[in-house]
């Protein structure tokens, strides 16, 4: 590979991270994110991703996740190391209980930048995947937005989330699960 067609690729590839996160905070400030600080009407913080491809099932799992192709319910949450609500979620994942149902997929144009991002949080510990452009959740679910939370069940997305609170994730995962 020649070095302009790297530096081609990785320009992209920082492009599209910075694309992921940058419509992931103007959603939040626009009020898209009930609850948000943009919004007054307060509310639980967690809203449907419309656009995302439900009962798609990836042709793999990477890495750590490998265990979210089967059993479930398990939430993935996808950030991006360049979104300020992204970092806000992060600090709320310190010592988040049931890691076995919880996952993390960090987009990222570097991957120095998410393994920096993940040990300033300390989710080392999470199941996790380094997603470098975040081409991975992109192609697999049609996920280009964060923060947001993909609900898995027996390996395929049943539900996919915009939100700024993990505790209202959860709940809203456990009420649906009690709806079942």
């Amino acid at each position: 590979m020649s070095y302009l067609t790297m530096f081609v690729t990785v320009l992209l590839a920082g492009a599209i991270v910075l694309l992921f996160a940058l419509a992931g905070e103007l959603y939040a400030r626009t009020g898209g994110l009930e609850g948000s600080p943009a919004s007054p009407a307060g509310g639980t913080g967690v809203r449907p991703l419309e656009q995302a491809r439900f009962g798609e099932r990836p042709s793999g799992w990477p890495g750590q996740l490998a265990g979210f192709g089967s059993g479930g319910p398990r939430v993935v949450l996808v950030l991006s190391t360049r979104c300020v609500s992204c970092e806000d979620v992060a600090a709320q994942l310190a010592g988040q209980p049931d890691p076995d149902n919880l996952g993390v997929i960090v987009t990222t144009a570097h991957r120095d930048e998410a393994m920096e991002f993940i040990d300033r949080h300390g989710i080392d510990g999470l199941p996790h995947h380094i997603d470098e452009g975040g081409d991975w959740v992109a192609t697999q679910f049609g996920v280009k937005i964060s923060p947001s939370a993909l609900v898995i069940k027996e390996g395929r997305l049943v539900s996919a989330l915009l939100f700024s609170d993990v505790a209202a994730v959860r709940a809203a995962v456990q009420a649906a699960k009690e709806a079942v």
